[in-house]
């Protein structure tokens, strides 16, 4: 017996099928589109706006050594090694680490094909210049950068100046200080110094990781004045009166330091009673300085990663030891103030002071 047909459905139920099926849908959070929706973009914030300039200096950096690399001594050796430390910067910036060429495609090679080969004074003032730029960027206000990018950064600059003394020593052409670079925006700032960040919030003892890495930097700076006095009464002229002045510098730190905790409501470290540190020779002597000084950068690179307050006054700080480290013999290229990144480093023969319950004897000089 032959089926009944059923009638087909009318317009006006279709239409309420498809107004029920969708009021379903939304009901379980999807939205009826009429096509395909993009997927959303993450939000950009400082940190990646500050990566990718940090990966195009970079680069602009590797297309100016490139063809001193590939060159002559005595820049063939030195601008070498700095394009190994660019290369090193990409890949901590999460970037492939080989060098672009003209027409876009990246190359391992380090010379750019066609490309004038800089002299040294251009090689030095590009890589201040970078070093410039790199500490602008972590001490931006900006808007400010996350502590981790602050401290990579930092040591980023610092390697470049390290890097820009390395090709003044090797072709005897003066390198001065790093120039500054203004922050970008209506919302600069000049750069901090000790002074004008003890006007900050008071910090208690111990309440909060800015005091404590400025705690850290001040018992280092303690080390320090005490390990320069060893230095300093090992050697002999004219190397004696580098470690002397570097002492005094070293106080002048030390002191700043304790001026800017104690107007901040907090109690500055003591010295130890102490420290484990001999120079028995003038070599040890030297290696000292240096352990100390690259002790130092890291101490201040902690506090530019936890303080952005003191962002300013230890970007100025990180920079400025490293150089004076690789001065005294440090082999730091790559990431003064980080050594958990590259693997140069101070040299081995000593290590930095640290506090001791017996007071050393060697020391010639009053701290």
């Amino acid at each position: 017996m032959p089926r009944p047909r059923c009638a087909p459905p009318t317009r006006r139920a279709l239409l309420g099928t498809l107004a029920v099926a969708a009021l379903a849908v939304s009901g379980c959070g999807v939205r009826w589109v009429g096509g395909p929706e993009p997927t959303p973009a993450p939000d950009r914030g400082p940190d990646d706006d500050a990566r990718e300039a940090a990966v195009a200096g970079t680069r602009a950096l590797l297309t100016l050594l490139g063809p001193a690399a590939a060159g002559p001594e005595p820049l063939r050796t030195v601008a070498g090694q700095a394009v190994q430390a660019c290369r090193a910067h990409l890949v901590a910036l999460g970037e492939d680490d080989r060098i672009p060429t003209a027409t876009g495609s990246p190359t391992p090679t380090d010379a750019p094909s066609g490309a004038p080969a800089p002299d040294a004074r251009a090689l030095v003032d590009g890589l201040l210049a970078a070093a410039g730029t790199a500490c602008a960027a972590a001490t931006s206000t900006a808007p400010a950068v996350s502590g981790g990018m602050a401290r990579l950064l930092t040591a980023i600059a610092a390697s470049r100046a390290v890097l820009a003394d390395a090709v003044a020593a090797t072709t005897g052409t003066p390198a001065g200080a790093i120039p500054p670079t203004a922050e970008p925006g209506p919302t600069a700032a000049p750069a901090s110094s000790p002074a004008s960040t003890s006007a900050r919030t008071p910090s208690p003892d111990g309440d909060d990781p800015a005091t404590a890495a400025l705690q850290a930097a001040l018992a280092g700076e303690h080390a320090a004045v005490h390990g320069f006095a060893l230095v300093a009464g090992r050697l002999t002229a004219p190397r004696r009166a580098e470690a002397v002045a570097d002492l005094a510098a070293r106080r002048v730190a030390r002191d700043d330091l304790v001026d800017l905790l104690t107007a901040r409501g907090a109690t500055p470290v003591q010295a130890a009673p102490g420290y484990d540190a001999a120079a028995p020779t003038p070599e040890a002597a030297t290696a000292l300085a240096a352990s100390v000084l690259d002790r130092l950068a890291r101490l201040y690179a902690d506090v530019v990663a936890v303080s952005a307050p003191d962002r300013a006054l230890g970007a100025r700080a990180v920079p400025a030891c490293a150089r004076d480290a690789r001065r005294w013999g440090s082999t730091a290229r790559s990431f003064p103030g980080l050594p958990e990144l590259g693997a140069d480093g101070p040299p081995t023969s000593t290590a930095s002071p640290t506090a001791s319950s017996t007071a050393s004897a060697s020391a010639t000089a009053t701290p």
